[in-house]
C-alpha cells in the first residue's frame, strides 16, 4: 500500500509540523510506503520566485485599475507600493534566513521575513486572498471559513486559489502519476482550512481516497456528524483525533474492499450517505516510535540549520484555563496528560541526531513540568547528548534557582510562559493556577540561569476591569530590570472567546452574552466574535488598551525592542539558535544610539528596502518596517562613507560639521549632538537605518 501525507499552506516554515512525521513513522513501521510533503515551504520558494512575482505585480496593477470594493482596492494601494523593494529582495529573503552567517545579523533576518511578508502578500493579493507569514494569515475575500457554503464555494472556484497553477504543475500532476491509496491532508490551524479543502476537494474529484485530519477538526467531531455535504465534497474520512492506528485502519478497509465507515477514530459515510463515528481510541504515547523525517526537504525550512519538534507528551497536566480549548480536545484520552518515559524521548533525539545531524529541538508539548524535564536532562546526559531545547511551560514554584541551573546545563535554552494577567483576581477568576510572587521568583530564576524567557498575557478578558488590565501592564514594568534583557521576549494581545472553553460553557455564570445570531449561521465556528461580560471591557476598549499598553512598552525598552519587533526573535526556533549563537554574553545589537561614552564599535547602514521620498525641505526615509521624516542635510551627512566608530565621536563628527566653530561653540555643538541622536534614533526605530556592530555582517550599504 502507497500513502501520500500532504502537509497544506499556510503555515510558518521554520521547520517542518510533527503531524505528518509521527504518522509516517507508524506507517512505514507496518510496511506501508509513505510519501510525505510539506507543501507550505515548496509553496513559498515556488511563489516568490521572480517570474512568479512579476506575474503577481502584474495581476494587482489590473486588478487596481478596475473598480473593486474599498477594502480591496486599500490592500492593493498597499502592495503595490512596496512591489518594487518586493520585486528586488523577496525572491532571496528566504535564502537569507538559510543563510548560516545573515540569519544571525538579526536587522538582516527581520529584513528578510517582511520581504518574504510583502511577496506572500502581493502573490495573495493577485487572488484576491489575504496571504501573510508573520502574522500567518489566509483569507479569501468574502468567504467565512466557519460557513460550509462559504467553503463550498471558495473551493471550487480556481481564481482564489493561489496555489492553483503551482499544485496543478505539480503535487496534482504528481498524484495522477502515482496513484497512491490513499493522500493524506493534514490541517493543523485555521489557516489551513480554506487551501487544505481546497486540496481535498481537487483529490477527490480526481478519484483519490482522501483523509483529512488535524487539531482543527477534533472541535468539530459531533458537528461533522450532521454535515455529510462535507464529505461529499471534501474526504472519504475524516480523522478528528489521533490518526495513526486510524489511517491504518483505513489503509486496511481499501485493501479488503470494504467501506470506511466504522474505522476507529474517524468519520465517514456509510451506505446511506450518514456520517458514522468510529469509536474513539487513544493511543500509548510511550509506545509511538520516533517520529521519521525521511522525504521533507529539511534544508529549505526558514533556518540555517534543521530545528526538529519532538514529543514528550500529549495534552497539558494542569488543564483547568478557563479560556483554553485543550481540556475539550483531551477529553478522548483517559488521562488529561500522556507522556513518554524520559528515556525514549532521549532514543527519539539520539536517533534523529543520528540520522539528519540535528542538535537543535522544539518539544512541542502544551506545558513542560520542572520535574519531567530534570528527568529527561538525566536521560540525556546518560547517552552523552548535547542538545538545545525550547518549550512551554507554567509559572511554577518548581522553576527555583537550583533546577533553573540544571535545566540550563542540559541545554534548555528558552521557555514560554503564560502570565495571561498581572491581576491575581484575573488569574483566579480564569483558574490559571498561577500565583505572582511565584511567578516573579521563576522569572528571576530563569533569568539568572542563562535561560531565555517568553511571556504571554493577554487584555479583555471576561469581567476584567480596566483596574485589572492596567496591573498587567505595571507587571511588565516592575519587572524591567529582567525583561530588558534582550534574550528575553513578551507580548500583550487581546483575548478571543473561544468554543469550547469553561469561559463559553458557562457563559451565565461568568455574565458573558453572545450574538446567537453568529453562531447560529456558523457550521464550523473557532471563537466569537461578538460578545460583552458584565462588569467587563469592552472589545473596543480591550484593544485600545492593548495599543496604549504597547506604546508605553516601546518607550520602555527602546534599546533592543521596537513593538511588535524584538531584535531578539522571538519565535521558538529563531531564539533557540540565537541563544547558542550569542550565549550570555553582551548582545551588541541596538534599536538606539548608545549612551554617551559606550565603547561599542558600531557603523550605520541603509537597509536594501529604505527609499528616500522628497517632501517640502527635507526627506520621507521608508522601509519595509516603518517611514521617517529626515531633514535634507542629516541624510547628506549620514551618505558619506565612515569608519566604524563610537557614539561619541559621531555624534561630535556629525555636530561639527552642522555648526563649525571654536569654543564659542562647544554649547551649540551639545545641543546639536541631542537633537541629532534624536533624529537618528527615531530613523532606528523606525528601520530605515541600522546600527551594525563593528564585527557584525555587511547587509546594508553604508551610511
Amino acid at each position: 500500500m502507497h500513502a501520500v501525507l500532504l502537509f497544506p499552506p499556510a503555515a510558518d516554515p521554520r521547520s517542518p509540523h510533527l503531524a505528518l512525521p509521527s504518522l509516517t513513522s507508524r506507517l512505514r513501521r507496518n510496511g506501508v510506503e509513505v510519501t510525505q510533503r510539506d507543501l507550505d515551504v515548496e509553496a513559498v520558494d515556488a511563489l516568490l520566485r521572480p517570474a512568479a512575482l512579476e506575474r503577481a505585480a502584474g495581476v494587482c496593477r489590473d486588478r487596481r485599475s478596475r473598480r473593486v470594493p474599498a477594502d480591496e482596492r486599500d490592500r492593493l494601494d498597499r502592495v503595490l507600493a512596496m512591489a518594487e523593494r518586493t520585486l528586488e529582495l523577496a525572491p532571496g529573503a528566504a535564502d537569507t534566513l538559510r543563510d548560516p552567517v545573515a540569519f544571525y545579523h538579526p536587522l538582516a533576518l527581520a529584513e528578510a521575513r517582511e520581504a518574504l511578508s510583502h511577496g506572500l502578500r502581493m502573490v495573495g493579493a493577485a487572488h484576491g486572498v489575504d496571504w501573510d507569514i508573520a502574522p500567518v494569515t489566509y483569507a479569501v475575500d468574502a468567504i467565512d471559513p466557519a460557513r460550509l457554503p462559504d467553503l463550498d464555494r471558495a473551493t471550487a472556484d480556481p481564481a482564489v486559489n493561489v496555489f492553483e497553477d503551482h499544485w496543478s504543475h505539480g503535487i496534482l500532476a504528481d498524484l495522477e502519476a502515482a496513484r497512491p491509496d490513499l493522500v493524506g491532508i493534514s490541517i493543523l490551524n485555521h489557516q489551513q482550512v480554506i487551501p487544505g479543502l481546497t486540496l481535498a476537494r481537487r483529490c477527490k474529484s480526481a478519484g483519490h481516497t482522501v483523509v483529512i485530519g488535524g487539531t482543527v477538526y477534533a472541535k468539530f467531531a459531533s458537528a461533522l456528524l450532521r454535515r455529510p455535504r462535507f464529505f461529499t465534497l471534501f474526504c472519504d474520512a475524516l480523522v478528528p483525533y489521533e490518526g495513526e492506528a486510524a489511517l491504518l485502519g483505513v489503509l486496511e478497509r481499501l485493501a479488503d474492499g470494504r467501506d470506511l465507515a466504522g474505522v476507529p477514530n474517524t468519520v465517514a459515510l456509510d451506505a446511506s450517505g450518514a456520517p458514522v463515528a468510529g469509536r474513539v481510541v487513544a493511543e500509548d504515547v510511550a509506545a509511538l516510535p520516533t517520529p521519521d523525517f525521511e522525504g521533507l526537504p529539511l534544508d529549505r525550512y526558514l533556518t540555517p540549520v534543521p530545528v526538529l519538534p519532538i514529543l514528550t507528551g500529549k495534552g497539558c497536566y494542569f488543564n483547568k484555563c478557563r479560556f483554553c480549548d485543550i481540556p475539550h480536545i483531551n477529553r478522548v484520552a483517559p488521562r488529561p496528560y500522556r507522556t513518554r518515559p524520559p528515556a525514549v524521548v532521549a532514543e527519539d533525539i539520539a536517533r534523529l541526531t543520528e540520522s539528519h545531524g540535528c542538535r537543535h529541538y522544539e518539544i512541542t508539548d502544551e506545558a513542560l513540568s520542572p520535574r519531567f524535564l530534570l528527568r529527561l536532562g538525566e536521560a540525556l546526559a546518560e547517552r552523552d547528548l548535547d542538545v538545545s531545547l525550547v518549550g512551554y511551560a507554567r509559572l511554577e514554584p518548581g522553576f527555583d534557582a537550583a533546577t533553573c541551573e540544571r535545566l540550563a546545563a542540559m541545554g534548555v535554552r528558552k521557555l514560554f510562559f503564560g502570565l495571561e494577567s498581572g491581576s491575581q483576581r484575573m488569574l483566579d477568576h480564569m483558574d490559571k493556577g498561577v500565583r505572582l510572587p511565584v511567578a516573579s521568583q521563576v522569572l528571576r530564576a530563569v533569568h539568572e540561569a542563562g535561560i531565555c524567557l517568553h511571556l504571554f498575557s493577554m487584555v479583555g478578558f471576561p469581567q476584567e476591569t480596566e483596574q485589572d488590565a492596567q496591573r498587567t501592564l505595571s507587571f511588565l514594568l516592575d519587572h524591567a530590570d529582567v525583561l530588558a534583557d534582550p534574550r528575553h521576549s513578551f507580548d500583550v494581545h487581546g483575548f478571543s472567546l473561544d468554543l469550547r472553553t469553561d469561559y463559553f460553557e458557562q457563559a451565565d455564570r461568568f455574565g458573558i452574552e453572545m450574538d446567537a445570531e453568529e453562531l447560529a449561521g456558523a457550521d464550523f465556528p473557532l471563537s466569537v466574535r461578538s460578545w460583552t461580560s458584565a462588569g467587563g471591557l469592552s472589545t473596543q476598549r480591550a484593544q485600545q488598551l492593548v495599543a496604549d499598553f504597547q506604546a508605553v512598552l516601546r518607550a520602555r525598552f527602546p534599546v533592543h525592542r521596537q513593538f511588535p519587533a524584538h531584535l531578539w526573535p522571538s519565535f521558538e526556533e529563531y531564539a533557540m539558535l540565537y541563544a547558542e549563537r550569542y550565549g550570555t554574553d553582551r548582545f551588541p545589537w541596538q534599536l538606539c544610539l548608545p549612551p554617551p561614552g559606550d565603547p561599542l564599535l558600531f557603523r550605520l547602514e541603509w537597509p536594501r528596502s529604505t527609499r528616500f521620498r522628497p517632501t517640502g525641505e527635507g526627506f520621507v526615509a521608508e522601509s519595509f518596517t516603518g517611514r521617517v521624516r529626515t531633514p535634507r542635510q542629516l541624510l547628506q551627512l549620514l551618505a558619506r562613507p565612515a569608519e566604524p566608530c563610537r557614539v561619541d565621536d559621531l555624534l561630535g563628527a556629525l555636530a561639527s560639521q552642522v555648526a563649525p566653530g571654536g569654543d564659542r561653540d562647544t554649547h551649540d555643538r551639545a545641543v546639536i549632538a541631542k537633537e541629532l541622536r534624536g533624529m537618528i534614533d527615531e530613523m532606528l526605530a523606525a528601520g530605515v537605518l541600522w546600527l551594525v556592530p563593528a564585527a557584525g555582517t555587511r547587509i546594508g550599504a553604508a551610511a
